[in-house]
Order: structure tokens, then C-alpha cells, then sequence
């Protein structure tokens, strides 16, 4: 089990691509002394050239959104209901915004090389890393170039493209990554009250302590991205999680002593400052997580303490509620007690619910529990007596609805697990249809959910599905 400590933290991975960073880390984080770097390949050239042809950007992807794919399983039948916009062709098919109501299944388009394939890793050591992300005005990708041989030496460059349906994406265009590793990734991308805000988290090495995040950008639109000027102490931090909501940013790690807790708020992704931290009666708050949506901002953590007169320190899964970050309510958790180590998740559903969830470690009986809760205002909290157990996965969010994807199983013939998360937790698995992923080609660690549906990406961007929904 993890024990909790704030020199020790590991946030749940959200959408921080876990498979695809893992996979890379491999080979990028082996030991604790690694080899410089002398970049073989640069982005600038190849996505410079590609922005200055926006103008035909809409063209060239329309034309990619249908390339030649790889040999797929033969697609299954349509959802019943669904438009004959979904069916194979010749052309890039139309896509229509996704239907309001309860979805019930999935219409894959399997649309190979729509996503950008600029900039290509070239010669030597460099690799290309790919993710999307959904929000309200559509889906925006990157695609950046990093060096296997090490964590040393300047970024090879990252890319940025978007997308409103999904399937047809503008041309890559290069982002500010001056200063930057050449581990540096856009692991998430947030959608806030002024805008989308992405964040880059550099892979330190194997003795060089979790991962942290070290550059941000802002865009109005997911076309032009702007890099931010952050204050001094979040450059020194290491920043675990950034999210944001209708109310607005926020960030939570430790300062650059690696003891000291923090979060940082911000109303444009732009300027942030400091926030007070909530306090404890008894007993030392220690800090897990943060968000925001609709209902204000929550951070998530426990509080640690001794129990009776020299007895075992026991750590309590605690959350707080604050309405502008800046003074803190201990909310009421029905069912949580104290335990020997205990880890609380927080996930932010939709821009209108939360979800919150304790795992537990008794020490005494060598036992371990896991309690579910959820949340519409943050401050009071609903215990979920049965939960499904797919909301240990991570839930993706575009502000509107939840979703979950997971790959049962090995077996490439085996379909993927695609399910809707409610405000209340109920978990409802759709059925699939058309060229539907496999695992075989497929990791499933880049997915995301929009305006049209669920998009997915494999980890290089050279595959790409859109599940175009069907609804009751």
C-alpha cells in the first residue's frame, strides 16, 4: 500500500496518458545516471511549415481522415438507429454533435492518419509521443518528439493541432518549449472559465522523485497556444495535479523543499497565486489532490495523528471544500474511518459532480477496503453502497458527461470496455459497432470525449477512431 506523505506523493493519473508514459518511461528512466542529448531531429522546420499552410489546413485534413489504415477485424453492424454518416466511405463522412440524451452505443470510424503525423522522429534516439483531449468546442492534440537515450539536454519540440468533430484537424503547429527536457509531454489539458489550459509534466529520471509539471499554456480556442509566465515558487514546486472548472484553475503539489504543501489558484490560467491550506484541530493535513467545477473547489487528502497515549500513527481520507480557494471547510464523509495508510482519489465527473474515492490499509488485520462517494456541491458527500468496479479506472470529463474506457483483456479479438459515468456514479457499458479499436492495436491511453463522441488515439497518433453515439 502507499502510504501518504507529502514528500512521497503520488496523485491518481487522471488523464496523464499512465500507459503511454509508462511505456516510455521504460526506456527513458532506466537508471540514475543517463547520457546527454544531441537531438537528431527538430520540430521547428516540419510544423513551421505545416502552420504557415493553415489557410488549407481544413483540405489536407479531410483528405487524411480516411487514409489507408492498418488491417483492422471486420467491423461489426451499425448501432441501431444511427445514421448512415457513420458508414465506410470514400470520402471523410460528416459528423453531427453528439445526441443529449443517455447514450447507448458506439459507432466506430476507424479514420487512420486524420490526427497530424508532423513532426516525425527522424534519425537517432528521438520518439514521438501522442494525446487528445476533449472540452466543449471540440478535441486538441499534441505530438511531441522525445529522446529515448535520457532526460538530458532541450526539448525536441512539441505540437499542437485541434479538431471540432474529431476527424478533420488542423495543421500541426509548433509551442513555445524553450527551457524544456526533452521528456516533457502535454499530459492534460483543462478547460476552465477563460479558456483551455494545457500542462506539461517532465519525467525526472528513476532517482529523481515523481513526476512533476513544469510548463502550462493557455488557448481561447485550441489553435494558438500561449506559453505562461509562472511564478517563481511554482517553478521550483513540484506540481502534481492541475485541473480546473467553471470557478476556475488550480494546482497542488509541494515547494522546493519537497515538504512543504501548496496550491496555487488562478481565475485565467495565466496569473496564479498561492492559496491558504486548510487546518487541522488535531493531528497534520496531508494533501492528495484538487479541483474544481461548478460547486467550488475541493482538495482531497487525510489527516494523520496519533491515536491513543503512545499508540500507532492512523491517518483519517479527509476532504475540504472552499468556495474561492481561500477558506476551507472539512467536509463530512460518511463511512470513513481511520486506518492504517489510506490514499483519497478526486475526480471531477462533470462540470456538476465529483467523485471521491478512500482506499484503506489496515495494518492489524492485513486487510484492505476501498469507499466510493459522491459529491454535486462538494460539501456534502453520498456514500455508494454498491459502486461498479470500473470506477477504479480513471474517468475522462469534457465538463459534460463522464466516461471510462478499459482493455479487459490481452486478447486482440477482444473489444475494449466503454462506459458512461453519471453526476450519480451509475455506470453504464455501451455496445459497439463499426471498426471498433482492439486492444491488439489499440493501448487504450489516449481517449477522450467531446462534442461528436469518443475519440481515440493510439500512442504515436498514427491510428485514429471516432465513436459517433448513438443514444435511447
Amino acid at each position: 500500500m502507499r502510504t501518504i506523505a507529502a514528500h512521497n506523493h503520488q496523485p491518481r493519473a487522471g488523464r496523464l496518458w499512465r500507459m503511454a508514459l509508462g511505456m516510455v518511461a521504460v526506456g527513458l528512466l532506466g537508471g540514475c545516471s543517463v547520457a546527454g542529448l544531441s537531438p537528431s531531429a527538430s520540430i521547428e522546420a516540419t510544423a513551421s511549415a505545416s502552420a504557415s499552410a493553415s489557410a488549407s489546413a481544413s483540405a489536407e485534413a479531410t483528405s487524411t481522415a480516411v487514409a489507408t489504415m492498418s488491417a483492422l477485424p471486420s467491423p461489426l453492424a451499425r448501432c441501431p438507429g444511427n445514421s448512415a454518416q457513420t458508414a465506410a466511405a470514400s470520402a471523410a463522412p460528416s459528423v453531427v454533435p453528439a445526441p443529449a440524451g443517455a447514450w447507448t452505443c458506439l459507432d466506430w470510424i476507424a479514420a487512420g492518419t486524420a490526427f497530424p503525423q508532423t513532426p516525425t522522429a527522424g534519425s537517432g534516439d528521438l520518439s514521438v509521443l501522442a494525446g487528445v483531449f476533449g472540452w466543449s468546442r471540440g478535441y486538441v492534440g499534441f505530438r511531441s518528439l522525445v529522446d529515448t537515450a535520457g532526460p538530458d539536454g532541450s526539448s525536441a519540440g512539441i505540437a499542437a493541432t485541434s479538431s471540432s468533430d474529431g476527424l478533420h484537424w488542423t495543421a500541426a503547429r509548433p509551442m513555445d518549449v524553450s527551457g524544456l527536457g526533452v521528456t516533457d509531454h502535454v499530459t492534460t489539458a483543462v478547460e476552465g472559465p477563460a479558456g483551455l489550459l494545457a500542462a506539461s509534466m517532465y519525467m525526472s529520471g528513476a532517482c529523481g522523485g515523481p513526476a512533476s509539471i513544469d510548463a502550462l499554456w493557455t488557448s481561447p480556442d485550441g489553435l494558438t497556444w500561449t506559453r505562461v509566465q509562472l511564478p517563481d515558487d511554482f517553478i521550483s514546486a513540484s506540481v502534481y495535479t492541475v485541473d480546473a472548472g467553471s470557478t476556475g484553475y488550480i494546482a497542488e503539489g509541494t515547494l522546493k523543499d519537497g515538504n512543504t504543501q501548496a496550491v496555487w489558484l488562478s481565475k485565467d490560467g495565466r496569473s496564479w497565486s498561492r492559496a491558504p491550506l486548510p487546518q487541522a484541530t488535531i493531528g497534520e493535513v496531508i494533501l492528495q489532490g484538487a479541483t474544481d467545477f461548478s460547486g467550488g473547489f475541493v482538495l482531497s487528502g487525510a489527516i494523520r495523528g496519533d491515536e491513543g497515549c503512545g499508540g500507532p500513527r492512523y491517518v483519517t481520507p479527509s476532504l475540504w471544500w472552499s468556495a474561492d480557494g481561500q477558506a476551507w471547510t472539512r467536509s463530512k464523509l460518511n463511512g470513513a474511518a481511520p486506518a492504517s495508510d489510506s490514499w483519497m482519489t478526486l475526480t471531477r465527473i462533470s462540470d456538476r459532480s465529483l467523485m471521491a474515492i478512500a482506499n484503506e490499509w489496515d495494518q492489524t488485520s492485513q486487510t484492505s477496503s476501498e469507499k466510493v462517494w459522491f459529491s454535486t456541491d462538494g460539501q456534502s458527500w453520498n456514500l455508494v453502497e454498491a459502486p461498479s468496479n470500473l470506477l477504479g479506472a480513471d474517468v475522462i470529463t469534457d465538463g459534460k458527461r463522464g466516461l471510462i474506457a478499459v482493455n479487459p483483456t490481452t486478447d486482440e479479438a477482444a473489444l475494449p470496455v466503454i462506459a458512461t459515468v453519471g453526476d450519480d456514479l451509475s455506470v453504464s457499458t455501451l455496445s459497439q459497432a463499426g471498426d471498433v479499436p482492439r486492444p491488439g492495436f489499440l493501448p487504450i491511453a489516449n481517449c477522450a470525449i467531446g462534442p461528436s463522441g469518443v475519440v481515440m488515439l493510439n500512442n504515436d497518433g498514427s491510428e485514429l477512431w471516432l465513436g459517433v453515439p448513438a443514444a435511447s
